[in-house]
């Protein structure tokens, strides 16, 4: 080979080699850059996952805090009935009071008779 096309072909590899070099540089530095931005959105996860974990450790103190009222309305509710059904029999006794007493049969003896 000449010295002319000879000198051609090493300045087109000194070209190719400054290009494949150029861009294994702009690959490592898009690499670097998107290593950056993986850091940034794992260290937002981390911190999202930690509130997270804040939220539901206040989540299950406040489902403890529900079943506790729930526990008290249920025996409030039980209160209630009970109530209720000490008021039924009140009235169903006195119901049978008054059945025995028998208004009708006193109002009749008290009304003036019209003889």
């Amino acid at each position: 080979m000449s010295s002319a096309p000879r000198r051609v072909a090493i300045a087109l590899i000194g070209i190719l080699a400054a290009a494949a070099f150029g861009f294994l540089l702009k690959l490592m530095y898009d690499m670097s850059q998107s290593m950056g931005h993986m850091t940034q959105d794992i260290a937002s996860m981390a911190t999202d996952m930690h509130r997270m974990g804040g939220d539901i450790t206040v989540l299950s103190e406040q489902v403890a805090g529900i079943r506790t009222g729930m526990d008290v309305m249920a025996a409030d509710v039980r209160g209630m009935r009970a109530s209720v059904d000490r008021m039924s029999a009140v009235i169903q006794s006195g119901g049978r009071q008054i059945e025995q007493i028998n208004p009708m049969g006193i109002m009749q003896q008290m009304a003036p008779s019209g003889r």
